[in-house]
This record gives C-alpha cells, structure tokens and sequence, in this order.
C-alpha cells in the first residue's frame, strides 16, 4: 500500500511531469523509434516526415490540453471544446496524409481510390487514440492531483481543529483546579503548599509531556491520579475508589481524553463530603483494547452559579466527544447513563492503526 502511495505521488509530482510527457510520445511513436534506430524494419519511415508528424501531433495534442480543456471543457463550454477538438483533428489527418503520399512531389489524382480512403481512416484512427490517450491521461492525473490536494486540506483542518480542542482543556482544567485550591486555602490551609505543588505537577505534564499527538497511556493514568489526590486533598471524607487491570505497557493515547469525565463528576458530584463518591475504573484486555468507566453521586440539591461557570460548563464533554470523532471514528463506543442519584460514563477504545 506505501509502494504504491509512493508511486502515486511520484507520478503527480510537477517536477516529474517532462519525464511523463517523454515517455508517453516514446510510447506513441514506438514504432518509429525503433525503425529509425535500426532495431525493426518499420515501412516508409523517415526522419524528416517523422519529425514533421510529431511536431503536428504534439501542436493538436497541447493546444487541446493547455488550451481547450482549459477554456472550454473545464467551465462547462463542452460543445464548444468538441468541435474545436474535431476541426484539429480533421487538420491533423489531412497534413499527415499529405505527408504520407509526398503531396509536395507526386499527384494525388494518381493514386488508388481505396488508398486514400485507408490511409484516411488509419490516420484518424492514430490520431483518436494518440488524443484520447493524452486527454485521459492529463484529466486522471488532474483529478488525482485534485483529490490529493482536498485531502491535505481535510488533514490540515482536522490537525488545526484538534490543536485547538486540546489547547481549550488547559484553561478549562486550571480554572476548576484553582477554584478547588482557593478552597481549600480557606479551609485547610496547610495542606493548600502540597495541593499547589499537586497542580504544578499537573502543569508540566500539560506543558511539556503532552506536546505531540499522542502519549503513553501509564503517564495519562498518572495524570488523572494526581488530579484525583488533589480532590482528595480538597475533601477529606470524600469516597473516591480507583482500579486498574492489566498493565498499559507501552501503549500509546491521544492525551486528556479521560480528565474530562473526571472533571466533570468532580464539578457536578455532591457537596456533602459524606455522600460525595466517584468511581474510576481502568481495564486493559489486549494491546488495543481499553475499557474505562467513571460513576460519581449527584447532588440533588440546587446550588448558586458561580463567575464564570457558565463559560466553562460544557466546554470538557463536547470537546472530548468531538476529539474521539476525529482522531478515533468508528473505533470508539461512549455510553453515558444518569439517573437521579447517578452519573456513568463508558469509554470502550480501540487503538489499533
């Protein structure tokens, strides 16, 4: 499949197409090639006719390309491009049968009637096919070249929309991180030095560790736990379980998939730290295939907005939905499930390339 990519890529190169265009009139003129250079023993070929027919055969093969296509057929005008394709057509078999029976030295009323007419049909049968070969060949490899050039820019789009989706989590994180943190600086302020150093561990990881496109799954595991000990920290009698099966070994994730369900049951769980419960749960069953779920309490009773909550609400669940459409379609199932005491989230991934 690469080889052939490569190949591709090769043939709609612009600095390879005068390579192209060489051998597709090495392959027209085969036949001639080969009589002038003493290989075969082509009839009534000579240089001088030869070179004259080639120079007619390239004028009505470029002048349709670079010309007709271009002002006709392309902008929909395609009556116009045929008969101007037929009138070269019809002038190339005249002057190749001209050509042919020496008109600047013999007469032509001379000649055999059924002569004539064969010549006439060849010539027009080698001019079709030289043309239709040329044409077919020039649109493939535009349309080719067209499709590759949509693609890059479906890829660009799709790498600027998940750069920009992965850059909205580390203001959506800090803000809810920081809300926690004054918190607990009002309640407990002796643990708030361990929960800032908590948080700075949690900004280079961000910063730094998560600059290209994928990360290893035990560093993203690692992530969220210290996520969660700051919760912790924030809530002493907070219920908060978590479980891993099977070893993340050295596989590989998009980063900051999983922090927004987490941040999620963190912000809309109950405020009574005794009822207050979230439980994540990590199964690895194979080299490709991850189970995670996540089930937190939800506190019935109402509470007043805070500044700035509804910028940020919503932001964490959108974006990680829409970043499983792009860089996993067709290899992801999320289930989500709410009840009037319950939040589940469940993230099936599969990351086979």
């Amino acid at each position: 499949m690469e080889q052939a990519t490569a190949r591709l890529d090769w043939i709609l190169e612009d600095r390879n197409r005068i390579l192209l265009h060489i051998l597709f009139w090495m392959f027209i003129y085969l036949d001639e090639i080969l009589s002038l250079t003493g290989v075969t023993s082509y009839p009534n070929v000579q240089p001088l006719q030869t070179l004259l027919m080639f120079l007619m055969d390239a004028l009505i093969v470029y002048f349709n390309l670079y010309l007709l296509i271009a002002s006709y057929l392309i902008v929909g005008r395609i009556w116009m491009y045929i008969a101007f394709t037929l009138i070269s057509i019809f002038i190339n078999i005249e002057f190749g049968f001209l050509l042919q029976f020496n008109f600047f030295e013999a007469d032509l009323g001379t000649l055999p009637d059924n002569a004539a007419i064969s010549q006439l049909i060849s010539d027009f049968a080698f001019t079709t096919f030289m043309l239709g070969t040329a044409i077919g060949a020039h649109m493939l490899r535009r349309n080719l070249k067209s499709q590759r050039e949509i693609r890059k820019l479906e890829t660009e789009k799709l790498s600027t929309e998940l750069k920009f989706l992965k850059n909205q989590i580390n203001p959506h994180f800090l803000f809810n991180s920081l809300n926690n943190i004054y918190v607990q600086t009002r309640t407990r302020p002796k643990q708030a030095s361990e929960s800032i150093l908590l948080l700075s561990d949690l900004l280079r990881y961000q910063l730094y560790d998560c600059t290209q496109d994928y990360v290893k799954l035990k560093d993203e595991i690692q992530y969220l736990q210290n996520y969660l000990e700051l919760e912790r920290l924030r809530r002493n009698e907070a219920r908060i379980v978590y479980s891993l099966k099977g070893s993340p070994k050295e596989l590989m994730i998009a980063p900051f998939l999983f922090i927004p369900f987490v941040e999620n049951a963190v912000k809309h769980g109950a405020t009574n730290d005794n009822t207050f419960y979230i439980d994540i749960r990590f199964r690895i069953e194979s080299d490709q295939q991850i189970f995670f779920s996540i089930a937190n309490s939800i506190d019935q009773r109402p509470r007043p907005k805070r500044v700035g909550e509804k910028r940020s609400g919503g932001i964490g669940l959108s974006n990680v939905k829409r970043r499983l459409q792009l860089i996993y379609p067709n290899k992801h199932d999320l289930k989500i499930e709410k009840s009037e005491t319950t939040y589940k989230v469940e993230l099936q991934l599969n990351l086979e390339k």
